[in-house]
């Protein structure tokens, strides 16, 4: 029995003993974890001599006193140096740290851009602190975090508090501009590494876009030629296309001045094609859709279009159809020519409907076809798919291009 005592005595022991080292050591890791973020002061630190302020070192607080004079910190900018730093006002402080030392360069146009398609969470950022924060975006110092394949934002995450490692590499970079990160015009995270085949095709590759989509074969490859083609004549590459656009920049006179025109076309006709509820759709959705197809000189060929949509709504009707899509992602950067333009889209959606199965003809609109392979009902489905923007009009400048060929053919998808 005694035996017996001794032995629960010492089991009793362990476990105590077992619960205080835990209780030691939980805290040891918490504490490791809190000092991984940095703090103001420590920021402004590496700030100060990364832009070759001089620093008083006889001096209350020294650093900030240098930062202040300089313009990097402002009065009331902070109530406690000591406390961690949040990746907006990192994005605050090295924005005026950048345009100290190398001046205020960011084009408008592109911060434009960045402000209202790039950033997902910018509105969650206060007002005075967004163009700082989409700043060092368009220069490549802080690109935030990727939301997905083919989603054409990034999410910046202003509220999380930066590591003491990100802010070194950061703050490197403000001298290192050759190591920043790349961005495509319109604001978009270039790749570098790991590159689809024929990237040359393109004038960049995009961060958020796998290999596949880029490696689907055009559809000038696809064609039979009894001669020997030539760029420029009988076809034209994304990445022949995109130079001619940076040549035509600023003529007048250029088709190019249209392409986010013929762009915003793409995503309405598909927002439309692929967004459709047999209980509230109406004549508002028929002539938003109506709008993205070319419009004819002849008053029957335009009637002959509209009346193809009102024919579609009754079938969504009677089919009590509902699609629904969560991306459609049109990339301008993969416009090409193939006797008319062509861009590449990707799209995620799933269409519902009650009873048995239905052709896909009545479930999905289209003046050419619709070929999903492996569809199935209340389930994702994703595809690449290439649209067609012409003109029947011979003298056109480019501003009446519209969808043409709006075929979404699972047969081109996939790099096959």
């Amino acid at each position: 029995m005694t035996k017996k005592i001794l032995k629960n005595r010492g089991i009793c022991l362990l476990l105590v003993l077992t619960i205080i080292f835990s209780c030691i050591l939980i805290p040891a890791q918490t504490s490791a974890a809190a000092s991984n973020k940095i703090k103001i002061y420590n920021f402004i630190k590496l700030l100060v001599p990364a832009v070759g302020l001089e620093v008083d070192t006889t001096a209350k607080s020294p650093y900030l006193k240098a930062a202040l004079a300089a313009g990097i910190v402002k009065e009331g900018d902070f109530k406690d140096y000591k406390a961690d730093l949040t990746r907006v006002d990192a994005a605050v402080l090295l924005n005026r740290a950048d345009e100290y030392l190398n001046g205020d360069k960011v084009d408008a146009e592109l911060l434009e851009i960045i402000l209202a398609k790039r950033i997902s969470d910018i509105k969650k950022i206060p007002a005075g602190k967004r163009e700082a924060v989409a700043k060092v975006y368009a220069k490549g110092l802080i690109v935030g975090k990727s939301n997905g394949m083919y989603i054409q934002n990034r999410a910046f995450d202003g509220y999380d508090y930066l590591t003491t490692a990100d802010a070194k590499k950061v703050v490197a970079l403000l001298k290192n501009t050759k190591g920043r990160a790349k961005l495509s015009p319109d604001g978009q995270l270039i790749r570098t590494t790991n590159l689809p085949k024929n990237a040359k095709s393109y004038p960049y590759i995009l961060e958020a876009y796998p290999n596949s989509f880029y490696e689907m074969k055009f559809m000038y490859q696809r064609a039979t030629y009894s001669w020997e083609p030539v760029e420029g004549k009988d076809y034209a590459s994304a990445a022949y296309i995109a130079r001619e656009k940076e040549n035509e920049a600023s003529d007048p006179t250029s088709i190019y001045q249209f392409a986010d025109t013929w762009v915003k076309k793409v995503e309405d006709n598909l927002k439309y094609r692929l967004n459709i509820d047999y209980r509230t759709v109406n004549n508002t959705w028929v002539n938003n859709l109506r709008k993205t197809y070319f419009v004819y000189s002849n008053a029957s060929s335009n009637k002959k279009t509209t009346d193809d949509i009102k024919t579609y709504v009754s079938s969504v009707k009677k089919n009590k159809v509902v699609i629904k899509s969560s991306v459609i992602s049109v990339e301008p950067s993969s416009l090409y020519f193939d006797q008319s333009y062509r861009i590449r889209v990707y799209v995620k959606f799933k269409v519902s409907f009650p009873g048995e199965k239905k052709a896909q003809e009545d479930l999905f609109f289209s003046r050419k076809h619709v070929n999903f392979q492996g569809l199935i009902r209340d389930k994702w489905f994703e595809g690449v798919y290439d649209i067609e923007l012409a003109t029947a009009n011979g003298s056109s400048n480019g501003s009446d291009f519209a969808i043409f060929d709006d075929a979404l053919d699972d047969y081109f998808y996939k790099g096959e």
